[in-house]
């Protein structure tokens, strides 16, 4: 009996250039007018005999597995994960009233009025590093929710100081990320920051005009001047490691921000070398919610971005590209998964290896759902999770989520964030499809990008490779 094969190619056109990609593979190339012909007419009828030496060649290509495949899908492996990442919101207040913030200036969920203190710290980690996730090598805490860290920098301090002893005590490797608008820095902050050896990330949206459209005190007062001062501080600070020093820059991109090569341009005259700008997550009745009629001037904003890193890498300058490529990044990621070519099943970790905690000890796949009742995954010091919210995310892989299996992205992309989802479509399952769509173009327009820069410096690609492989 015959085996059916299925096309798992993607061919398509950024500006003049046309491309092939193999989405399973993860596989692609540039075309020329008669291989793009050649291509399609062995894609759509597998058996077409020729003696032309072109589709020859491609067919030879097919044989060992590249464009068709008897495989529809990738089988979704048994993930086994040595890493558990947490988020925690060691603050439920700002000092800011920046107009997109997720957890509402930390008055979103019920748990604005629970204060953590050093008992339900030390029972909470505790929990983590001796009870029912003792069995991690590795934990990655992230600070980066419910409101502003250095708030309370005495609670802060006591998570730290905590953690760290644990390291200690069980020989565990914890990795730190505390998030902050950077308002708050200061002399002695960040000598203790420095001594507990964390990465930061420093909210900052672009130029000053744009910044203080998005990011304003409670009184609604501009915040870009000392966010800037905070900044200049940690860069002129002595005597600490350059993993502080080298704080990333932490941008949201909404409907008004207009141009990216602005926003890092101002983050490279800040200092940063790295950057992750993430587009808005809002339901479409928020004012600085992507629309659909707003796709075509935002993807605008990205061709110039690209076409305005490639111009500086034609000058032997290739810091911009370095700037984006993390895990991390809306566009960025993509050029890390077309390199390493490693399939994707999940948007990310949440509710698997992923679980926000919050002040009273309930425990959430992510910092997004917290106060979300229906998302609960239990008390941290209880022995047993809802295994219904815990399965419910590991089921939500791309090839269950209908509209992602439907998709040629779908290995590359991984899915629409699910909180966005939820945000959007009020279920995990359904994808935002204005993510959909600029998700696709962000996977175009970086093997657009890697090819031409392959053209310029070939060696840097295979250096980008290896960095990435690291991260």
């Amino acid at each position: 009996m015959p085996v059916t094969m299925k096309n798992i190619t993607h061919i398509f056109s950024v500006d003049d250039n046309q491309y092939a990609l193999d989405y399973q593979n993860i596989f692609f190339c540039l075309l020329d007018d008669d291989t793009r012909v050649a291509l399609e007419c062995v894609l759509s009828d597998a058996i077409h005999e020729s003696s032309s030496e072109l589709v020859q060649t491609i067919k030879s290509l097919m044989k060992s597995g590249y464009f068709m495949s008897k495989y529809p899908d990738i089988t979704v492996p048994n993930f086994e994960y040595d890493t558990l990442n947490i988020s925690f919101a060691p603050v439920h207040d700002c000092n800011f009233a920046c107009k997109y913030c997720y957890a509402k200036g930390g008055k979103g969920t019920q748990y604005y009025q629970m204060k953590y203190d050093e008992n339900n710290i030390k029972k909470m980690l505790s929990c983590i590093y001796k009870g029912k996730y003792a069995s991690y090598e590795n934990y990655k805490f992230d600070f980066v929710s419910g409101g502003e860290p250095l708030l309370e920098f005495d609670i802060l301090e006591y998570f730290l100081k905590t953690l760290r002893s644990y390291d200690s005590e069980l020989d565990k490797k914890t990795t730190v990320l505390i998030v902050t608008n950077g308002a708050l820095l200061t002399s002695e902050i960040i000598q203790k920051l420095d001594k507990y050896d964390v990465f930061l990330g420093i909210s900052i949206d672009g130029p000053e005009d744009v910044h203080n459209r998005h990011r304003v005190y409670k009184n609604g007062s501009n915040t870009y001047k000392d966010v800037v001062n905070g900044i200049s501080l940690l860069r002129s600070s002595k005597n600490i490691s350059s993993k502080l020093k080298d704080a990333w820059a932490m941008s949201v991109i909404t409907r008004s921000t207009g141009s990216l090569v602005d926003l890092m341009e101002t983050c490279i005259g800040l200092g940063f070398k790295r950057m992750q700008m993430q587009l808005l997550r809002e339901a479409y009745e928020h004012p600085l919610a992507f629309r659909k009629s707003d796709l075509s001037t935002l993807k605008n904003y990205y061709r110039e971005l690209i076409n305005h890193i490639l111009s500086h890498a034609e000058q032997g300058d290739l810091c911009r590209i370095k700037m984006i490529a993390n895990g991390n990044d809306s566009f960025g990621k993509f050029i890390g998964r077309l390199l390493l070519r490693t399939p994707v099943f999940y948007r990310c970790f949440a509710g698997k290896n992923k679980i926000a905690v919050t002040a009273s000890g309930e425990i959430y796949p992510c910092d997004s759902f917290c106060g979300t009742s229906e998302y609960s995954m239990g008390f941290i010091d209880a022995q047993k999770e809802n295994t219904d919210v815990t399965e419910l995310f590991l089921n939500a892989h791309v090839n269950n989520r209908e509209r992602c299996s439907k998709c040629w992205a779908r290995n590359i992309c991984g899915g629409d964030c699910f909180y966005d989802s939820y945000l959007v479509n009020g279920n995990i399952h359904d994808p935002n499809p204005i993510k959909c769509e600029m998700n696709r173009f962000f996977i175009e327009n970086a093997v657009d990008l890697l090819i031409r820069l392959q053209k310029i410096n070939h060696e840097y690609i295979n250096h980008l490779a290896k960095v990435l492989h690291l991260q």
